[in-house]
C-alpha cells in the first residue's frame, strides 16, 4: 500500500483550510490516505528560526488581503478572525485526544474546528467553542475538559511540532508525499503531479 500523505498544519492558518477539500480529492483519487498532524505553527518557527511573517506590516496587510482573495479564488467560506495567529493548542489537544478515542471522526473534527475559527470567527482559545465543537462529535463537557489538559495529548502535540521540525516543515499547510515536502495551497497541483507519477516521467494530473 502506498505512503500516506502527511498533512502538517496549525488550526490558525486559513491557507490550510482553503486546502482541505483539494487535498482530500487528491488523497481519494490517488488512494492515499491522510495523516493529520497539527502543530503550533509560532513552534516551529522558532525551532527553524524563521521571523513570523505577521509581525512585518507590509507582509502582514499583503497577507490579510491574499486570505481574502484566496478565499473567493478557492470557493471557500471565510471570515477574517478578529486575531490573527493565535496559538491553538487546545485545538490541537482536542484533535489528539480523539485520535486516541474515535481516529476515524478525529479528520471531521478538524475540519469543525478549522471552520470555527476560520469561516465563523469563533475563537479557538475560547474553552466554550471547543466544547461546542467536541459536543458535535458526542463528547460532553467533563470528557472534552479532560481531554484539553490530558498529558498524552500534550505529549502528542509536542512529538507533532519535533516530527514537523525535522522533517524541514517550514509553514502552514505543508505536505509530505514519499518523503518530498510541498509548503502552501498552492502547491497542491504540484502534490497531485508527483501523486501521478509526473515527476518520474508519467503525464501531468491537470
Amino acid at each position: 500500500m502506498a505512503d500516506p500523505i502527511r498533512f502538517y498544519f496549525d488550526f490558525s492558518s486559513p491557507y490550510a483550510w482553503f486546502a482541505l477539500d483539494r487535498l482530500e480529492h487528491l488523497a481519494r483519487m490517488h488512494q492515499r490516505e491522510i495523516v493529520w498532524r497539527p502543530v503550533l505553527l509560532w513552534a516551529v518557527f522558532k525551532a527553524q528560526g524563521i521571523p513570523v511573517p505577521l509581525e512585518a506590516p507590509a507582509k502582514r496587510a499583503y497577507l490579510i488581503a491574499d486570505m481574502e482573495r484566496s478565499a473567493a479564488f478557492y470557493g471557500v467560506p471565510f471570515r477574517l478572525p478578529d486575531v490573527l495567529g493565535v496559538s491553538t493548542h487546545l485545538a490541537a489537544r482536542l484533535f489528539y485526544a480523539m485520535t486516541q478515542d474515535r481516529p476515524h471522526i478525529a479528520p471531521a473534527l478538524a475540519r469543525t474546528l478549522l471552520r470555527a475559527h476560520l469561516a465563523e470567527n469563533r475563537p479557538l482559545t475560547e474553552e466554550a467553542v471547543l466544547l461546542a465543537c467536541a459536543a458535535a462529535f458526542g463528547w460532553g463537557p467533563e470528557e472534552a475538559r479532560a481531554a484539553l489538559q490530558a498529558a498524552a495529548c500534550k505529549q502528542q502535540l509536542v512529538a507533532a511540532v519535533d516530527e514537523a521540525v525535522a522533517l524541514g516543515v517550514i509553514g502552514s499547510p505543508f505536505f509530505v508525499v514519499d518523503g518530498e515536502g510541498f509548503f502552501g495551497v498552492d502547491r497542491l497541483p504540484h502534490v497531485a503531479w508527483r501523486l501521478a507519477g509526473s515527476g518520474q516521467g508519467g503525464q501531468n494530473d491537470r
